[in-house]
């Protein structure tokens, strides 16, 4: 059988397009995988911490450029993630390059936060986003919800749970500010908590130099990704993880996702988990990220399955499945 051929542009993000790969090849395809992100070089930080507008726009359309180059055209389907670094010139390049490809993105973040993303959505011939509230404002956007890998679907019964809450995530907006109030009141009420926050070391040296939240402020910070297995090791051991939405986003992150997959309990700070067909109040705490409160009875209650037809609508293989076929 003649395999399909994909270039996957991707954003870098852990290791999640590695499984995103993996699935691809799993359902027929040979792939040629690309990071639109541009290397995170010091030079590059300074331009972003300074607000260097104009270097940034150069070195994502010579990384865009880059890429175009590298590929080897004659695609069935190019698969872009996001797509806020890739150029719209790299894109039509792309095109004309592939003229019998579908050109499908998925947008990973909420579109008030991908700069230009609206100018680059006529050229794809499908676009999915994993928020659902923009889904209903946008009539481009189709909605597709994150996933789960295959490993978060196998759980470990006989796991020590060690932890009442556990927290691995990026440092990105308020996160850091959240994650100390939980903390002050997980040692007021007695929970025993692990919360890590992963930066770049170069960030936080800049912010360590010039000033910034991370100053001073190290507690809660790795510099290195967790690895996958750590870190569903980490999920398996406690007994709820928290999950912190960016306060200008509604779709469901990841780690909400793999949750279900895992059959974990939750406590998060978004409040659109209320409208999906999962959602059951014993298995997910919705709480105030001004007031966070956890409440005792919630870590009490063992988790209540779901139907099984409803999570597996969450793997890997259905989420990419509803793009690609």
């Amino acid at each position: 059988m003649i395999k399909k051929r994909v270039l996957f542009i991707g954003i870098g993000f852990y290791d999640y397009e590695d499984a995103i790969i993996d699935e691809f090849v799993q359902q027929g395809y040979e792939v040629d995988y690309f990071s639109e992100t541009p290397p995170n070089s010091f030079r590059y930080r300074i331009f972003q911490r300074f607000k260097q507008y104009k270097k940034i726009e150069a070195v994502k359309e010579n990384h865009s450029l880059s890429i175009v180059e590298k590929s080897n055209g004659n695609y069935d389907l190019v698969f872009i993630i996001k797509g806020e670094s890739f150029s719209k010139n790299a894109i039509e390049i792309l095109k004309n390059k592939n003229q019998n490809a579908k050109f499908i993105l998925y947008l990973w973040d909420s579109i008030r936060r991908i700069e230009g993303i609206e100018d680059k959505l006529d050229f794809f011939d499908k676009v999915f986003s994993f928020d659902r509230l923009d889904s209903i404002d946008n009539k481009k956007l189709v909605f597709n919800p994150l996933f789960f890998r295959n490993e978060y679907s196998v759980q470990n019964t006989n796991s020590i749970q060690k932890n009442h809450i556990y927290h691995l995530g990026w440092y990105h907006s308020d996160r850091l500010i959240l994650v100390q109030k939980i903390a002050n009141y997980c040692e007021e009420n007695n929970f025993s908590y692990q919360f890590i926050l992963f930066t770049g070391y170069v960030s936080y040296l800049i912010q360590s130099v010039f000033g910034g939240q991370l100053k001073k402020n190290k507690k809660f910070l790795i510099f290195k990704p967790v690895p996958a297995k750590e870190n569903f090791s980490n999920i398996l051991n406690s007994k709820v993880t928290l999950d912190i939405a960016h306060p200008f986003q509604s779709g469901l992150t990841m780690r909400t996702i793999e949750l279900i997959g895992a059959e974990r309990k939750i406590v998060t700070t978004n409040e659109d988990i209320l409208n999906y067909d999962f959602y059951n109040p014993n298995n997910i705490l919705i709480i105030n990220r001004d007031n966070p409160v956890l409440e005792k009875s919630f870590f009490e209650t063992e988790y209540i399955a779901i139907p099984s037809e409803i999570r597996s609508n969450y793997a890997i293989r259905n989420w990419l499945s509803r793009m690609i076929n």
